[in-house]
């Protein structure tokens, strides 16, 4: 080579070298000014490492710098390696091709067939068999937008993978941020983590805190079984906290659960649910419905609001009201506005406004229209405060008052009274019998017999019914009074009764206008059939009596009678069979001679306005002037026999 085309190979030589450092040089400054320019910082450059070619055509290609082989460049915090590499100092964009792989500083790693990097927004379009990871996070796809600078990647184009922590998402496209670790997915996305698989339209979540959100008609199946049909819902994987709104379903062997909006966590077997809820724990046999509904299956804790109804099979108990709490473990029951207990197992029903029960102890309370029903033993109580146990009642207040129902003999026995108690004894045993109070205005009604009272006890184990302060007792056409009454019943009609102080008996006859009469210190009255059989007074005895003639059943005559002892015995058709007495006065008038002062023994008294017609007529407010109105005074001794024709 001769020196002068020497010298010109060296000139050119410098030339092109010269040439390529100044492309570099104003490619570094471009991608630096346009860093710059975004991110008000010095310094961003694109330093290429190496390429095994490096040309520029500003012909063909201006402002572009075209790298191939083995090219590797850094710029800010990530480096890139690929096949080949297109680099614009001007409008600072690069494109790599083949087999490209980039890196950043906080563990970010990209590969794909081929990248597209837009200098001035930061943005990394990835093409064909994208994979993006950083650390135990992967994502695959086909299409990949990743914005550097709010480290987000948007996938689309054909099915993407994601991968995180055990879990794996499919979908069509999405979006993942590898900072916040926050991804969305969207069109024929399914989810699957060790606890659960997600299918769904379309699923917003964070990868690190294991919350999902899925949107549209989903479906969640739950390692345990579980399967949840919601079109809005978040679940947390590492929790198993879950929330669903709008109308949805949770299916499971343990139970099931639907309502408008649910909360439900399927580790701590809490669950509640707001609007037209329903839950069923087919393991411990329960349902329960309501508006609004919180439920914990291993504590045995349900509380309700709205139209509560919780049924619970294993223990045969039934919940219904308007704000119910209750709990099966403790037995407790607690109930709010229009609320039912029924305990099938001890056959038992409780209604009322408020109320507190628990099956444990066998003690409730209740206030606010409250009513007692107690099926195996026979007995119900009504009134506005009830309070009661397994052996013992209690029940006063509220309009029209409490009632207490006693039917273990066949008819019912209504009594009405301002306050009434029962007591049980020898309680769970064969011998068991209870007692029935009733205090203040006590009136009793059954169909063969109707009673009115100051005080009254009610024996079951004899069946005996005692009143006190000024008692009345009504049978059939029969008025009975004294001091004290005794009435024994067998399981439907009266079967004696006994008289205690200042007894009488009145019965009204056929006509409506005359009555029989007998007054003594004390009356014993036995009965057959609701009619009395015969009887006995015994003390001070005054009676007035109209024998009946057989053929006509006409009164024949008014008998007035004084003695000491008198018995009485009447037929079947409650005619007179025959008297027996000792020493005593009697005065016989013919119906035409009866004197009018006759009729009548001096102390009669008929009240027949203050019986109790039926069931409900028992909460009228009625009484007696006074016992001294009707306690006859001592007789003398009974003179001699004197009969007038």
């Amino acid at each position: 080579m001769t020196p002068k085309i020497k010298m010109k190979t060296e000139q050119c030589g410098h030339r092109i070298l010269t040439i390529v450092i100044l492309c570099l040089f104003g490619l570094s400054v471009s991608l630096a000014v346009s860093a710059q320019a975004k991110n008000k910082k010095k310094g961003d450059k694109v330093y290429i490492d190496h390429a095994d070619n490096l040309r520029m055509n500003q012909y063909e290609l201006p402002n572009v710098q075209i790298a191939k082989g083995n090219v590797k460049f850094r710029y800010k915090d990530m480096t890139l390696l690929c096949d080949s590499a297109f680099l614009n100092e001007r409008e600072n964009t690069f494109q790599a091709f083949g087999h490209v792989d980039l890196k950043r500083k906080d563990g970010t790693h990209l590969n794909c067939s081929r990248a597209y990097y837009e200098g001035f927004s930061q943005m990394m379009r990835a093409r064909g068999k994208v994979h993006l990871r950083k650390g135990n996070r992967s994502l695959r796809c086909d299409s990949l937008d990743y914005d550097m600078a709010s480290n987000v990647g948007n996938y689309f184009g054909g099915r993407g993978t994601l991968v995180f922590n055990g879990n794996t998402v499919v979908a069509d496209k999405g979006d993942y941020n590898t900072e916040t670790h926050d991804a969305n997915f969207y069109d024929n996305v399914v989810i699957f983590t060790p606890k659960y698989k997600i299918s769904t339209p379309t699923a917003h979540g964070n990868t690190e805190t294991g919350l999902m959100h899925v949107v549209g008609k989903s479906v969640i199946r739950t390692r345990k079984g579980e399967v949840i049909n919601t079109n809005d819902g978040t679940y947390n994987s590492i929790t198993d906290h879950m929330e669903l709104q709008g109308f949805s379903t949770i299916k499971s062997r343990e139970r099931d659960v639907q309502g408008d909006n649910i909360i439900y966590n399927s580790t701590t077997g809490e669950a509640e649910g707001h609007g037209n809820v329903k839950i069923v724990d087919k393991v411990n046999k329960r349902i329960m419905t309501g508006n609004d509904i919180t439920y914990n299956s291993r504590k045995g804790y349900t509380e309700g609001f709205g139209n509560v109804k919780i049924i619970d099979n294993k223990e045969n108990r039934t919940i219904i009201g308007d704000h119910v709490i209750y709990n099966s473990q403790t037995g407790h029951s607690e109930g709010h506005g229009n609320v039912k207990i029924v305990d099938r197992a001890k056959m038992r029903t409780i209604v009322g406004d408020n109320l507190i029960y628990n099956s444990k102890s066998d003690e409730g309370e209740g206030n606010g229209n409250v009513y007692y029903l107690d099926e195996k033993r026979k007995h119900a109580f009504q009134g506005d405060y009830v309070h009661y146990t397994d052996s013992a009642a209690i029940a006063y207040g509220g309009t029209p008052g409490p009632v207490a129902k006693e039917f273990s003999k066949g008819d019912t026995l209504f009594v009405h009274a301002d306050t009434i108690s029962m007591k049980g004894f020898n309680m769970n045993t064969p011998e068991m019998y209870r007692e029935l109070y009733g205090v203040n205005n006590v009136r009793a009604f059954r169909t063969d017999i109707q009673a009115i009272c100051g005080f009254l006890i009610a024996n079951s184990r004899d069946s005996c019914m005692t009143m006190y302060q000024s008692p009345i007792v009504w049978t059939g056409n029969r008025q009975m009074l004294g001091d004290s009454i005794k009435v024994f019943m067998n399981d439907s009609t009266i079967r004696k009764a006994y008289l205690l102080g200042n007894a009488s008996s009145i019965e009204e006859m056929e006509d409506k206008i005359h009555y029989n009469q007998v007054y003594s210190k004390r009356m014993n009255a036995y009965f057959e059939g609701g009619n009395v059989r015969w009887g006995e007074a015994i003390g001070n005895v005054l009676t007035v009596f109209f024998p009946i003639d057989d053929k006509d059943s006409t009164l024949m005559a008014l008998n007035y009678l004084e003695t000491d002892t008198l018995r009485a015995y009447m037929r079947p058709d409650r005619k007179l069979e025959k008297i027996w007495t000792n020493k005593f006065n009697a005065t016989a008038y013919p119906m035409t001679q009866i004197p009018p002062d006759k009729l009548k023994l001096r102390y009669f008294k008929w009240y027949i306005d203050m019986r109790p017609r039926d069931k409900f007529d028992i909460f009228r407010r009625v009484g007696r002037e006074g016992d001294a109105d009707i306690a006859p005074k001592p007789v003398a001794a009974p003179p001699r026999q004197t009969i007038l024709n």
